[in-house]
């Protein structure tokens, strides 16, 4: 009996070292899903937009689909479907996504339109973005997301970091700069493509800060708080708000090219890419939402940095894109830039300001984070 105590220790320790290892394992799979899933996001809708020059001509071939903004609200009614299609148990059975769709109020449907607004001003200047200049270029502009995160909170909230910190930033913007040197103020093309991308960073940043509240659980709960929602649920109306929000964009911008005499034909090649590009977009959302519900805005920044990274060198890859010498230099920066970060945020406890604080919301509602979503569980994601 003595004995017995030190036995059940030693057994609860071990049990939490493998929870660890197991939740350790289901975010590093989490991530390379979700790093995959946002390359071919990226690089489909570059082949959708973008006008390709085949093997040994120096004409390039129309667009196969060349409206940006008509693409993000397909990504968007693609996400609609597939988190509706996930609800339903007679097609999926015991793998369904949610039991069942559960309803909203007006304060949670006022606050998911507010995160609406985010999405579709973030990924309809992405979309425009990926259309103007090389997808590589886009997603090393967007690598200045924990830049933004950090002096986010620094201005905002008043939040302290260490000077490592700030000091890690620094390789990391001098990466960027190399990476788009390639880049020419002359070019209508390079400018609005880097305007684009950078407003898309800013954006997102701005809507990863507001949705952590979407995601984390308050201390407490009332009892006669309306019933939370998902991230399944989060998505499903979100995507419907986006969707309304996108079509007169959709009308003012892509509607009269679209019945020009001169616009492509939309074939069997471009419904493959875009039926495609919507799966993937689907499955990148949802990886993203997960990861963002296990880790800080900051850490999610960091996650978010290793993707660039890796969606930047599959592109230059899928499209055989030339590099030059300084732009790989940038992308090696953005590497060193990214191991100082982290070390320099391991070494220090992270500010629990950051995670506490949250954007101002409405006082005449339930907090956000008791109407709509807890925290998911580690088994279960732009």
């Amino acid at each position: 009996m003595p004995s017995a105590r030190p036995q059940e220790g030693r057994t609860g320790v071990q049990f939490d070292a493998r929870q660890r290892a197991s939740s350790l394992a289901l975010l590093l799979l989490l991530c390379v899903l979700w790093y995959t899933s946002s390359a071919l996001t990226s690089n489909t809708s570059k082949d959708l937009l973008s006008r390709r020059r085949a093997p040994g001509q120096e004409v390039r071939a129309p667009a196969v689909f060349p409206y940006p903004v008509t693409l993000t609200l397909v990504q968007f009614v693609f996400v609609h479907l597939y988190c509706y299609l996930g609800t339903r148990r007679a097609l999926l059975g015991e793998w369904v996504l949610a039991k069942r769709l559960v309803r909203v109020t007006w304060p949670q449907l006022r606050d998911i339109l507010q995160i609406s607004v985010f999405n579709v001003v973030g990924h309809a200047l992405g979309t425009l973005a990926v259309s103007r200049v090389e997808v590589s270029l886009v997603h090393t502009i967007k690598a200045l997301s924990p830049l933004f995160t950090v002096l986010s909170y620094a201005v905002l909230f008043r939040v302290s970091y260490s000077s490592r910190t700030y000091i890690a930033l620094v390789p990391l913007m001098l990466g960027v700069i190399l990476a788009c040197s390639s880049l020419s103020k002359s070019r209508r093309d390079d400018v609005v493509g880097f305007i684009a991308a950078l407003g898309s960073t800013l954006i997102i940043v701005a809507q990863n800060i507001y949705s952590k509240k979407l995601l984390k659980p308050a201390d407490t709960v009332s009892t006669s708080a309306p019933e939370k929602l998902d991230k399944v649920h989060i998505l499903f109306y979100s995507s419907a708000c986006s969707v309304v929000l996108m079509l007169p964009m959709c009308l003012y911008y892509d509607a009269r090219p679209m019945i020009s005499p001169t616009a492509p034909t939309v074939g069997l090649h471009a419904l493959y890419l875009l039926f495609l590009n919507g799966t993937v977009h689907f499955a990148q959302n949802m990886l993203a939402l997960q990861v963002l519900a296990h880790v800080s805005p900051v850490t999610y920044s960091i996650a978010n940095l290793f993707k660039r990274v890796f969606v930047i060198l599959v592109a230059i890859a899928w499209f055989g894109q030339s590099v030059t010498a300084p732009q790989w230099l940038g992308i090696v920066l953005t590497f060193v830039g990214l191991y100082l970060y982290n070390s320099a945020k391991n070494d220090a406890p992270p500010p629990r300001d950051a995670e506490a604080e949250s954007l101002p919301m409405h006082m005449r509602s339930p907090p956000l984070s008791t109407t709509l979503a807890p925290r998911p569980p580690p088994i279960e994601n732009t």
